[in-house]
């Protein structure tokens, strides 16, 4: 017998509509609330996600791919492409593509060693596609579509909202429209009803905070201690515009070095967004509208500024109560992580659901937690690298990265491949629990040409067989649609079973 027969999830955003989906699918024979805030506006600003979200949506919720992009419209995302690192280099490719120890016919040795002195373009078929423009789609010899599966996302988060309740809804899900005031709680510490101003109350077994950084339950209910990443993120505002579109859609997320942090600019196909992420310690926000209309001029006068603390909770399980999101944690945007870590979250809360019929035992709650504070300590470290090892600037925000920024965990794997260069065996350097992976750390590291003792040693030869796998890599990525084609594809002359999931190829 599952005992959680009825899930209140407070919040209606993104993690909010997405716990919503999935608990409803863990527990068909359950119920599943969504208890909404009128007074919190909707948002309409471009969100980016990493693989994990289109491979959440599609694979563990069974949204159907083609009905997605028709209603949400979605940019395809092959990676981020960083101007950060060392001046030699204008940029790098992060790609979503794992080829740091990919091996090729044409080279002597794995890809990464290519990478620290040679072009960090077109290092595989991801950042071919990326320097290329293209989208994650090809035709096959029948002239059918076939999706590539290595990509994340650009949306609308207006749109995307609104797909993901049409679809909450039509799968049974509730969405109530009401603001918590209190809560009721049983003699062991567990709640049992929340209630709403001007009156009315909800009874559940289970409640998922997803309230955002306000931490509704898990924060003023529990008063569960927020581990602050301030003294290694030093960025905690940011300044936001957009204009439209006035070149071919990127197929990437840009980042790029700004005198006191960083900016990106996220692709929607009818607009761009642009936004400042910077540090209130060094730039105050009239200086880093400034600076961005001074980049932008495009931009106007609609500029939109938000604070945001790095950070997370000591604990995101207490009692009958799970915070997924930005209520359980955050840090920058750098590298998208919010929404991966909230599918992240949501696949092993559901697990241990599931495995326990509802019934969690405390180290199995205790464990998720330790798991999870593993996972947003590895972010944190992870980004810090951007910071440490960027010399675009020596303003004295960034002079302060350099000099002041720990690596955490990170540490090791750094003085490794500082006395040894790139090697796989520095692997075992990487946090268990890490995101990213060797794969993701190496090509950071490489991307931003960090101080290392031994650069690989390279003839001639290879550098003729690297040019080799180059033009094969481009050849490859030109077979692909552009976004604008894709788009025009999937607009709607294609149909339901049309779309085949084809292999991943160098």
């Amino acid at each position: 017998m599952q005992r959680y027969k009825h899930i209140v999830v407070v919040g209606a955003g993104s993690a909010g509509l997405l716990a919503g989906l999935t608990f409803q699918q863990v527990i068909p024979d359950g119920k599943v609330t969504i208890v909404r805030s009128p007074k919190i506006p909707v948002i309409g600003v471009g969100e980016s996600t990493t693989p994990a979200m289109p491979q959440y949506l599609h694979k563990s919720l069974n949204i159907d791919v083609l009905e997605f992009t028709q209603q949400v419209d979605p940019v395809w995302k092959m990676g981020n492409r960083f101007y950060f690192g060392d001046q030699s280099r204008k940029y790098f490719d992060y790609s979503f593509q794992p080829a740091m120890e990919q091996t090729a016919p044409e080279l002597r040795k794995n890809v990464m060693y290519y990478l620290l002195e040679g072009d960090m373009r077109g290092f595989c078929l991801a950042s071919g596609m990326m320097e290329q423009c293209r989208a994650p789609f090809f035709r096959d010899p029948q002239g059918k579509l076939t999706n590539w599966s290595s990509f994340g996302y650009h949306i609308d988060n207006q749109k995307f909202l609104a797909y993901l309740e049409k679809i909450a809804l039509k799968r049974g899900v509730e969405i109530k429209e009401a603001d918590v005031c209190d809560v009721r709680q049983a003699p062991n510490g567990d709640i049992t009803h929340l209630v709403f101003e001007g009156g009315g109350e909800i009874e559940a077994d289970f409640f998922v905070d997803c309230s955002g950084f306000h931490g509704r339950l898990i924060k003023k209910v529990y008063d569960v201690p927020f581990v602050s990443y301030g003294d290694n993120l030093y960025c905690d505002r940011a300044v936001i515009g957009s204009w439209e579109r006035d070149h071919p859609i990127e197929p990437f997320t840009t980042s790029i070095s700004m005198k006191h942090g960083w900016c990106w600019n996220i692709e929607l196909q009818d607009r761009v967004t642009r936004g400042y992420v910077h540090s209130s310690a060094f730039c105050s926000e009239d200086e880093a509208i400034e600076e961005l209309k001074a980049m932008t001029p495009q931009l106007g006068d609609d500029v939109r500024a938000i604070s945001f603390p790095s950070g997370r909770l000591e604990r995101h399980w207490v009692n009958n109560v799970v915070a997924i999101g930005n209520s359980s944690g955050f840090v920058e945007p750098i590298e998208a992580t919010a929404l991966l870590v909230v599918t992240d979250q949501l696949k092993y809360v559901s697990k241990a659901l599931l495995d326990s019929y509802g019934d969690v035992p405390d180290m199995m709650r205790d464990r998720e937690c330790e798991r999870v504070r593993a996972v947003w300590d590895d972010i944190c470290d992870f980004i810090v690298a951007h910071y440490k090892f960027n010399k675009h600037f020596d303003t004295p925000f960034w002079k302060q990265c350099r000099s002041e920024l720990s690596l955490g965990s990170a540490t090791e794997f750094y003085e490794y491949y500082k006395e040894v260069g790139p090697s796989t065996l520095s692997s075992r350097f990487v946090c268990r629990d890490s995101v990213f992976g060797f794969d993701g750390y190496m090509n950071v590291l490489l991307g931003l040409k960090a101080e290392t003792n031994r650069p690989p040693k390279m003839m001639d030869q290879d550098w003729n067989q690297w040019k080799s796998y180059a033009a094969r890599v481009k050849q490859n990525s030109l077979q692909a649609l552009t976004t604008e084609q894709a788009i025009h594809a999937l607009s709607g002359d294609v149909k339901q079973g049309a779309l085949v999931e084809g292999k991943d190829f160098a």
